[in-house]
């Protein structure tokens, strides 16, 4: 039996070890103290534990590859099942995939779009765990008559919601294509393009000293660095014909010249509106679209561009009529996201699957196709799937024997279509379970 005094001593020399205490019972006469166990079991020092703070996820796709690095890009290294849950370690700030272990210590990265992040779990390894963390939010303003909030970080994602005018949301992040993460106020989460959000200030939360709050009138309009570079830590690869170089962050300035597809540029800053200001191999910097360039990591020994003369007016140097048409066409379908699938019906205001091909091709490009997907089959010229280029027509079997189904690819896995009764058109990654299995052909129009 213990007395209540020494009850009160032990206690305090287990604290003192920096141990947690999981269960205290004081029934008068009597106590139980457990220290929770974890990998650093020295109790003499208090400074040999430390605090590990790891996300866990489960796979939302019926199959998801692992990947040896951040993009589709990197070797396939293992698989996912629908429901299996893994360890996220880190997430990749370029491309926004996931780092993660397996339960079988597979290590790999994976597309965060086929993740739902379920919680935290906190290694019980310091003396105070559960300490809040301070945490510092701007909040934004649409200024846009209607802004579209998608759920990752550019135009080729899902739409979530529109928000209006003057709503007011919380900025959470930047993403390097310029993109902001958001919480809207009716607690939707997704991004929404820079152009159209004017950032007004901060909100903090969490336990924070005075010296910690933003107090300085931290306003944010226009275009802004969000962040720099000293060293060449990242490069960009031109995946466009040709992309122009200018001497400002936006086609209002003026071009200084072009770099052409497949060459790689250094990245120097990153801006709010997804534009970077890049090196070339022969020394040149300037600025360019960040949405027509692949970033990884790489050095100054990876840049391989050169510059070369002319101008446009646009972010890309078209250079053929044919490039022109597909451009437009691609432009045209775009524009045509949100509206309604209408068995049927070939636009404007709704469409089914071949319409919308025929309504894009017919007046973007003044080009007539078939009217069904089966004979929208037969225009143009077969190419594969590994050379499918954007402005391409993909063909699926919807489940049949016989192709059922048609979209457009409009580049990085993406394509759009209108899906069925009840849907609008939108945007749908080419790669995923459903369409790999449904998939049959594809045909080029132009060129």
């Amino acid at each position: 039996m213990f007395t209540e005094k020494k009850t009160k001593t032990t206690l305090s020399k287990v604290l003192a070890l920096g141990m947690v205490a999981t269960s205290v019972s004081l029934g008068g006469q009597t106590a139980t103290v457990d220290a929770t166990q974890n990998e650093n079991t020295d109790t003499n020092s208090l400074y040999k534990t430390q605090t590990l703070s790891l996300k866990t996820g489960t796979v939302t796709a019926s199959t998801l590859n692992i990947r040896k690095g951040p993009s589709t890009s990197y070797s396939i290294v293992g698989a996912l099942k629908n429901g299996e849950s893994v360890t996220i370690t880190e997430t990749d700030s370029a491309t926004g995939w996931y780092k993660i272990k397996t339960s079988a210590g597979v290590v790999g990265y994976v597309s965060n779009k086929y993740i739902k992040v379920s919680g935290q779990v906190s290694g019980e390894t310091g003396e105070d765990s559960g300490a809040e963390t301070a945490t510092t939010k701007k909040t934004g303003t649409v200024t846009a008559s209607s802004l579209y909030v998608r759920s990752g970080p550019s135009k080729s994602y899902s739409i979530v919601t529109t928000l209006s005018k003057g709503h007011t949301v919380t900025i959470h992040e930047t993403a390097s294509t310029g993109w902001h993460k958001v919480t809207t106020s009716s607690g939707k989460t997704g991004y929404v393009g820079p152009n159209y959000i004017k950032v007004s200030g901060t909100t903090t939360g969490g336990n924070t000293s005075s010296e910690n709050n933003n107090t300085g009138g931290n306003t944010q309009t226009g275009v802004y660095v969000v962040q720099s570079y000293s060293t060449i830590t990242k490069v960009g690869k031109v995946n466009t014909n040709s992309l122009n170089v200018r001497t400002g962050p936006s086609t209002s300035y003026s071009i200084k010249g072009s770099v052409s597809k497949g060459n790689v540029v250094g990245i120097l800053k990153q801006y709010s509106n997804g534009w970077y200001e890049v090196k070339l191999a022969n020394g040149t910097t300037g600025c360019v679209s960040g949405s027509y360039l692949t970033i990884t990591a790489g050095s100054s020994s990876s840049i391989t561009s050169g510059s070369t003369s002319g101008s446009t007016s646009g972010d890309t140097n078209i250079g053929t009529s044919s490039n022109a048409k597909i451009q437009a066409v691609l432009n045209m379908v775009k524009r045509q996201v949100g509206k309604p699938y209408v068995y049927g019906a070939a636009g404007p205001n709704s469409f089914d699957c071949s319409g919308l091909m025929y309504y894009c091709y017919k007046n973007a490009a003044g080009i007539t196709l078939n009217r069904t997907s089966v004979g929208q089959a037969s225009n143009g010229r077969y190419v594969s799937k590994s050379n499918l280029q954007p402005g391409d027509l993909v063909f699926f079997n919807s489940g049949t024997s016989s192709i059922r189904h048609v979209g457009m690819y409009v580049g990085n896995g993406q394509f759009i279509h209108a899906p069925s009764p009840g849907k609008s058109v939108k945007y749908e990654n080419l790669y995923s379970s459903y369409y790999v299995k449904g998939y049959v052909t594809a045909r080029r129009i132009i060129g």
